[in-house]
């Protein structure tokens, strides 16, 4: 096996991960995605990283978080973003390790995006209602991002 192969095929393990990872994890992945796009829409340079669509930077994910590598990667394969640079985390647990900076490319789609997001989100709270699900609305970080009813 060449180095191309190996690289390949360690690519497709990760994938499968990621994809497994998410499998149980979709209400935590669009409520996060909401997050993410907030961060990138309320940064003046376009520019966030995962850690901005963290709750507490302190907390640590009991499952490993490995989840959440499919939000930039949704929001990719569909051309939202795209990999700035490679800055430290400032989430404690994750002991300053490297992380992918993302880049806002397509702003109004992004926009329509994260409207369609909020909207089923709280689509989906309104019919949890009365279940017992702690489902949590995110309001968006930046009053000026437009909001849906």
């Amino acid at each position: 096996m060449n180095a191309t192969e190996g690289r390949e095929c360690g690519e497709l393990r990760e994938e499968r991960g990621i994809r497994r990872a998410a499998f149980k994890h979709e209400p935590q992945i669009r409520r996060d995605t909401l997050r993410f796009l907030d961060g990138l829409l309320a940064s003046p340079t376009g520019c966030a990283t995962l850690d901005s669509a963290t709750d507490e930077l302190g907390s640590k994910h009991s499952d490993g978080g490995r989840w959440r590598a499919s939000i930039p990667k949704r929001l990719l394969a569909i051309g939202l973003i795209v990999a700035e640079r490679v800055v430290r985390s400032s989430r404690p647990s994750r002991h300053a390790g490297y992380l992918t900076e993302w880049r806002l490319v397509n702003r109004p789609a992004a926009e329509v995006t994260r409207a369609a997001l909020a909207a089923e989100l709280i689509k989906e709270a309104g019919e949890s209602a009365g279940t017992g699900s702690t489902m949590t609305v995110v309001e968006p970080v930046d009053a000026s991002i437009p909001q849906t009813a």
